[in-house]
């Protein structure tokens, strides 16, 4: 043979082993088993579509080529059992709703802290009802103890009734425990709605979905009604930060590449999603507009407060979901004293997420984008006169001076309470302020005075808090609407509830 043939008989040799090497290296960057790493994060997490970044084929590719590993262990759901192996250093991370730690992290001591937001529920999580056993449509009609309501227990499902039970003053359903039915998963719920085991039923995606398309069935509330409530989040370990926090912010930076990755290439993660699910595509791309995952930018902006650029709006959407989640838990009994004692930010740490924002920001890769405020429309009355009532929220006794309609400090501080709430929570709903008087007198009267005093209410929404004017709309009921009366209930403390501020929301049109 020449020796030019043979040159040319070795180049091919050699090409094609570097093809296959290259082949070789790459699916075992992809698989994340064959390529040794120096460094590994273990995971405590279930299959909730939520998580599905942590595990997906990009990040482990990507992981392998920044030289660690994530071995993501899938609990079915539970969470006592996650924070105790979290606890005992089996984890060095968690992923699960905010809410959960603060009930479940509590027996711990909380070991370890808040580093980042992994998305929120969009409607992943919901309360259905059957439509030839309940009746109505308002979320205060399910304040009827002889209703069996079916979810699980130490789950969103749960948090979702303990919220609406709070939020919307459910006192009848607050005052006992008859109307529970805990079954053990949202898969379980499902098979009570299919053989009508059941009044109501609390479930996530998919399951959720799979209800909804029976007959008889009625979407009433859930978590595409408010904001700010259920957050999952990365929960590390206080001893992992202290050994290895240059790992923790690799895999943040990796993990936020991750996201931005399937941003932009959305076809190939909703066929790698459905192949990882079991789901058909389409059922994937309706389950996508139910959660709202966080990427850096969001991180900063919205969830840390981290402000990259003076005079743009942050908010801290972790530390407000802490505030929110304890006020639940502390009102429907889960909690019978604030375990953070009024300090959030004990249990989250922001520092990582500072500094990986400001490295984005020094490469040019993140810009912020200011926060944006909802605006509504005006209405006139008769628009507001044909919008749907949602629901009433809790009735709390907002004091006026005596035989005037000026605030008092206690009357104020329960005013800013609600402005919490409709400003982080159900920013997406306008506002009917009732105002109420008790009986007796003139009744023009009555009514004039509960008008000023629902007034009084808005105007002080407005200039203290910033809410939109034009969401809010005041109405004086005079004594025309008493409430019912609680059995046992003394005269005396009947007659102290009657003059009163209510808050309705209500669904309608909105810019």
């Amino acid at each position: 043979m020449k020796k030019s043939t043979l040159g040319f008989v070795i180049i091919l040799v050699l090409g094609a082993l570097g093809i296959f090497g290259w082949k070789a290296i790459d699916q075992m960057l992809t698989e994340g088993t064959s390529t040794k790493v120096s460094r590994s994060l273990r995971f405590g997490g279930d299959n909730y579509l939520g998580y599905w970044f942590i595990n997906a084929p990009e990040m482990r590719k990507r992981a392998v080529q920044n030289d660690f590993a994530v071995e993501f262990s899938d609990d079915g759901g539970a969470y006592a059992e996650r924070l105790k192996k979290f606890a005992a250093g089996e984890y060095d991370c968690i992923v699960l709703p905010i809410n959960t730690y603060l009930e479940q992290g509590r027996q711990f001591d909380y070991p370890g802290v808040i580093v980042a937001a992994v998305s929120e529920s969009k409607g992943a999580d919901g309360i259905v009802v059957r439509t030839d056993r309940f009746d109505g449509t308002r979320v205060n009609d399910l304040n009827d103890p002889k209703l069996s309501v079916v979810y699980t227990p130490d789950s969103p499902s749960s948090f979702l009734m303990d919220l609406t039970i709070a939020d919307f003053d459910l006192d009848r359903l607050a005052g006992g425990d008859g109307w529970r039915v805990e079954v053990d998963g949202s898969g379980a719920v499902l098979e009570r709605a299919r053989k009508g085991e059941g009044d109501v039923f609390v479930l996530w995606e998919p399951d959720l979905s799979k209800a909804l398309a029976m007959d008889n069935t009625l979407y009433l509330w859930g978590s595409d009604k408010f904001s700010g409530y259920i957050i999952d989040v990365f929960v590390f370990h206080r001893d992992v930060l202290k050994r290895d926090r240059d790992l923790v912010e690799d895999f943040l930076r990796v993990y936020f590449g991750v996201i931005d990755h399937y941003s932009e290439h959305k076809d190939t993660m909703t066929q790698e999603m459905a192949r990882a699910t079991g789901l058909k595509k389409d059922q994937v791309d309706g389950l996508l507009k139910k959660i709202d995952w966080f990427d850096l930018e969001q991180n900063c902006s919205r969830q840390f407060g981290i402000n990259i650029n003076p005079g743009v709006n942050v908010e801290e959407g972790v530390v407000n979901c802490i505030i929110a989640g304890t006020d639940v838990l502390l009102r429907t009994g889960r909690l019978q004293s604030d375990p953070l004692e009024g300090n959030p930010y004990q249990i989250t740490n922001r520092s990582l997420l500072e500094r990986l924002a400001r490295q984005a920001t020094e490469t040019g890769n993140m810009t912020q984008t200011d926060a944006a405020k909802r605006e509504f429309a005006k209405l006139s009355n008769d628009d507001w006169g044909g919008l749907r009532e949602v629901g009433t929220f809790r009735l709390e006794p907002i004091t006026f001076q005596t035989w005037n309609n000026l605030l008092t400090s206690e009357g104020k501080t329960r005013v800013d309470r609600i402005a919490t709430t409709l400003t982080n929570n159900y920013r997406n709903y306008r506002i009917i302020i009732r105002g109420h008087t008790g009986p007796g007198g003139d009744e023009k009267e009555n009514a004039k005075l509960s008008r000023q005093r629902a007034e009084v209410v808005k105007q002080y929404l407005v200039a203290v808090h910033g809410i939109d004017g034009n969401r809010l709309q005041p109405e004086g009921m005079g004594s025309a609407q008493p409430l019912p009366r609680k059995k046992g209930e003394s005269q005396r403390a009947y007659g102290y509830r009657l003059p009163r501020v209510e808050f309705v929301a209500v669904e309608g049109r909105q810019l």
